[in-house]
């Protein structure tokens, strides 16, 4: 997974203020970048950094463009990795259980969705490198597909939304790996008619950076409003038509994890103006220094 960056010299994770900061590289490790993990901040390094992929397997052609890393180390030459993206900021309003937003009717199983936003905290200078940096891949697809982006995909003043589907459509003549249906205020009667035709999605990966340093699995259920979080990101991109009947590319984000790196009740604790970086005056404030997490590329749950 990649981290964003702001310009040559700085990551856009270098941009938030000091306590958040300094979580935010103990998820991160005490490892140095390597080549694919540092995402570009201009077009010239998007062109040697990542490619744009056509998956002739998928039905859909309106979404078969993928961008893909294009140097990888020890990859096999037939495999192809998408790009993610790792996302900090504070946590919006969210669904992330099993099913989503499913109202548990069954013509609206294809529609359900898990989804969060995030927002900047009103810390402008992270966040607008970060939507600098998803808005450069929307360009960069643009360019090589001779393709108008719809409008402007992500906007500094607005909030980011990803969301993943909750249900995926079975193939006919197609052994796939069941996942049960878990029980959620839905009748069993309406689960055995959508088994027939709909697979649940593997559940979102929720974790917590602890203050031992380590990726703990973790319960959506704890999961509050204004956490302070990292979110893996992958951009989806789809071909359609505006109402002008002409073609246009448009990009979305998908949601591949969350890992909550200081809890809401304890951000109203941190001095996070730069300017006066000192804690606030009659309250006990968390721990501060913290050990650095050892180092992971991918985001890896520890068992112990």
């Amino acid at each position: 997974m990649s981290f964003l960056s702001a310009n040559r010299d700085t990551m856009a994770f270098e941009l938030w203020p000091t306590p958040l900061r300094r979580e935010i590289r103990r998820l991160k490790g005490d490892h140095d970048f390597v080549a694919w993990e540092l995402f570009p901040y201009d077009l010239q390094g998007m062109t040697e950094w990542a490619e744009v992929y056509k998956d002739e397997e998928r039905k859909d052609k309106s979404r078969n463009r993928i961008l893909i890393y294009k140097e990888m180390q020890n990859k096999d030459p037939a495999t192809v990795f998408p790009v993610a993206l790792r996302i900090q900021g504070l946590l919006g309003e969210f669904r992330v259980d099993r099913f989503g937003n499913w109202s548990g009717n069954e013509m609206d199983v294809g529609r359900a969705v898990q989804y969060i936003n995030i927002s900047s905290g009103g810390h402008r200078a992270p966040w607008d490198a970060t939507i600098d940096s998803l808005n450069l891949a929307c360009e960069y697809v643009s360019r090589r597909l001779h393709l108008q982006v719809q409008g402007i995909p992500f906007k500094k003043d607005k909030d980011l939304y990803l969301q993943r589907r909750a249900f995926v459509k079975k193939k006919p003549g197609m052994r796939q790996k069941e996942m049960p249906m878990p029980k959620n205020n839905v009748t069993d009667t309406t689960l055995s008619r959508i088994e027939k035709n709909w697979s649940v999605v593997h559940a979102l990966q929720v974790a917590d950076l602890s203050d031992e340093g380590k990726i703990v699995q973790m319960n959506s259920v704890l999961l509050t409003e204004r956490d302070f979080v990292d979110v893996g990101a992958e951009l989806n991109f789809v071909i359609s038509r505006d109402r002008h009947k002409d073609t246009v590319l448009k990009c979305f984000l998908t949601c591949t994890h969350i890992v909550r790196m200081v809890p809401s009740h304890q951000m109203e604790y941190m001095a996070l103006d730069d300017k006066n970086n000192k804690r606030k005056r009659g309250k006990t404030p968390p721990k501060d220094e913290r050990p650095i997490k050892k180092s992971y590329t991918t985001l890896l749950i520890d068992e112990n």
